[in-house]
């Protein structure tokens, strides 16, 4: 099996100022979203940095994903969310202006038939199978965010959950959760692109909040003989600086 993904954000408030970041990275299988604490003096740059940490992580453990057992890939998590917190505490301590630096995190690594999710603060993770929707996780009190201060990976929710083909997995912050938990959403899930759910998720989600910042990635799992939606959109463009444009977009 494989997964591929696409995510959504947009910035709440004023909007200039985007608490959220989020990661997709379909060839390593690892999706991430996470959502600067408020009360902290730089959440945009929080977010940022654990996301980044989390990628930086899982690449140069790539090799060892190599191996089948679904306990290597749990450990990759671990450690990559270890990391997280390492480079926050990093941050602090170069400049003391940043103390207090937090944001939760969430993440789905898909390894062949498995998804491990790794998970800290009220961030959430949701499977859409057979047109019902399932949360995964378990709300943390925004005090339990990702901080540096006697965090272990130990202390993260590191879980395994079992992936089949057409399943959706879709990771959001507290601005979209409402968004995700509305039932047309979990009915239209298989019939719409990773691109076009993820849209949806967080234009829905200003809508009904247009001061929260919103963020969700969704993720496709598709069976081996599958087409992706990458593969079925029209003929592709390349373009001098390395991206391509669908017919439509020229």
């Amino acid at each position: 099996m494989s997964t591929e993904g696409s995510g959504a954000s947009s910035a709440g408030g004023d909007g200039f100022h985007n608490e959220d970041a989020f990661l997709v990275e379909e060839g390593l299988g690892l999706y991430v979203v996470c959502d600067g604490a408020s009360e902290s003096p730089a959440g945009e740059l929080a977010a940022r940095i654990a996301r980044d940490a989390v990628a930086a992580s899982v690449r140069n453990s790539e090799h060892e994903l190599d191996v089948r057992h679904a306990r290597v890939a749990r450990f990759v998590v671990e450690k990559a969310m270890g990391m997280a917190i390492r480079e926050l505490t990093s941050a602090e301590q170069t400049d003391p202006a940043l103390r207090g630096l937090s944001t939760t995190l969430t993440l789905l690594l898909a390894h062949r038939d498995t998804g491990i999710i790794g998970h800290r603060g009220d961030s959430r993770a949701y499977l859409i199978r057979n047109a019902r929707s399932r949360q995964l996780t378990v709300d943390h009190e925004l005090t339990e965010a990702l901080e540096n201060v006697g965090k272990t990976a130990e202390e993260f929710d590191v879980f395994t959950v079992e992936l089949v083909p057409g399943d959706t997995i879709v990771l959001c912050t507290d601005g979209a959760e409402q968004t995700v938990d509305d039932a047309t959403i979990a009915r239209t899930a298989a019939s719409l692109s990773p691109r076009i759910l993820a849209s949806r998720i967080v234009s829905a989600a200003r809508r009904l909040d247009p001061a929260l910042d919103a963020t969700a990635v969704v993720v496709r799992v598709r069976g081996e003989r599958e087409r992706g939606w990458l593969e079925i959109s029209e003929e592709t463009k390349g373009t001098s600086f390395g991206h391509t444009l669908e017919r439509g977009d020229r």
